[in-house]
Formats: C-alpha cells, structure tokens, sequence
C-alpha cells in the first residue's frame, strides 16, 4: 500500500532553488499540495518549468544572492506577508576546487559564507519568527561531511561544519517543536558534477563505488527532503541521512 503525502497549506522556504536539485524537491513539494517560497541568486530556470496553473499559483519567487550583507532583511520583509514557515530547506551550495597550498582566502570565506554561514543566520531567522508552532529544517550537506576530497578544501570543511550544526540546532530547538536533520546526497547528476558524468573514466570509477552502481538522480535526493519535511518522520531528529547508493557504507569490492 502506497502513502501519499499530504502538504496542502504547508509553507516551505527552499534555498537553492533554481538548481538541479532544487528544482525537483520544489516539484516533488507542489505535488504535495505545500506553498513554496523559492530562493536563488537566479531563478530563471525555475521560470522555465511548466508548472500546473494551480501549483504555479502556489509558488513565490525570490531573488536572493547569499553573499550580500543585507539578505536576511530582504527575506524578513517578504515573510511578513507569509507569516508562517512549516520547512525550511538549507540546500543552496557552492564548491571552489583549488589545490591546498594555493587556495584563496577569498574563495575559502565565500564557500563558508554560502554553506555554513547563510544556513545558520536563516535557520536562526526562521526558528525565531516564523516557526511558533513548530517545523522541520533540513539542512544538505554531502559525502564530504564524512570523507576527505581532494582540491576541496573549504567545501569538505563547511559540510562538515554543517553536519555538526545541524546537531546542535536539533538540540536547541527540540523545546520549540522544530526538528533538524540532513541529507547528504552522494553522486547526483547535477549541473555541478556534470563534467565528471561526461567523463567516462570518472563515471566509470565512481559508479563502481557505489554499491548500487549507478549516479542518483536529483530526484532521489527530493524524495529524502520530501519525507524529511512530513508526519511521516516526526519521530526523527538530529539525524544525518545519506542519500548516497551505498558509497558510504561500501568496503572491499566483491570477489
């Protein structure tokens, strides 16, 4: 027997939003009957997608760069109007590869600012002012949460940072009703790993690792955030979910 989930009237705000996956876990909350707030530096491929008419009346676009000082302001001021937040969806993400000895200072602060910083001044926004009654916040962080990466300095570093606050906000605002929990999504095919995908060396060698050898589509991720954000896990707190085939739990290969 299939379950269906049910959001109808449920306010998420998503983060993110105009990416690959961002754009699934908007779909797969419309479908769900939930309003979404979405965020992004650009939305324009978020514009492009063919909503419903009725669940595109259930969408709220919002230009938003994560680098500028004044964002939270600017997101304060338009959830006045929406009053109330059910989920909140820390996905936007952004990843700088340089070897160790010649990583920028600049670049290091900005990876920081996006992925650590930015999740927590929104969580604590919207656990403050906007989740009275409770909620769910799932913050995505990655393999590099738990592995080591190379020329990755300060991505593996924040989602690492992002995985241990996701813990302490879970602890924090377990008083307040508001669960915290992460997903962390192993090889996805995505616009930021598409230049690995084409390469058939480096496809090759990462499906290999993954116990069910293939690449998640960013829908599989969405499913987590979907689940993540319903009833049906409001038992589950502080946790860290890996999306992620089997790649971390994958030893010595079969003989």
């Amino acid at each position: 027997m299939s379950v269906k989930i049910d959001l109808t009237g449920k306010n998420i705000l998503i983060t993110g939003a105009d990416g690959s996956i961002g754009k699934e876990i908007v779909k797969k909350y419309l479908d769900a009957g939930a309003n979404c707030i979405c965020l992004d530096k650009s939305l324009k491929t978020l514009k492009k997608i063919k909503f419903k008419q009725k669940s595109f009346n259930r969408v709220i676009f919002l230009n938003i760069n994560f680098e500028k000082k004044n964002f939270i302001k600017k997101i304060t001021i338009k959830l006045k109007k929406i009053k109330k937040v059910d989920v909140l969806i820390n996905n936007a993400g952004f990843s700088f590869t340089n070897s160790f000895h010649k990583y920028k200072l600049t670049d290091w602060e900005k990876t920081l600012k996006i992925n650590l910083t930015t999740p927590f001044l929104l969580s604590q926004l919207i656990s403050n002012n906007f989740m009275k009654t409770g909620g769910s916040i799932i913050n995505i962080t990655s393999l590099a949460a738990e592995q080591g990466f190379p020329k990755n300095a300060a991505y593996v570093s924040s989602k690492g940072g992002l995985k241990q606050l996701t813990k302490a906000m879970a602890l924090d605002l377990a008083e307040k009703n508001i669960r915290v929990n992460s997903v962390g999504p192993g090889y996805v095919k995505t616009e930021m790993t598409k230049k690995s995908w084409l390469n058939r060396k480096k496809k090759k060698n990462r499906s290999e690792r993954i116990m069910l050898n293939r690449w998640a589509n960013p829908s599989d991720i969405a499913d987590a955030c979907l689940f993540l954000g319903s009833n049906l896990a409001s038992y589950i707190n502080g946790q860290e979910i890996y999306v992620d085939g089997g790649w971390l739990s994958k030893g010595l290969k079969k003989d």
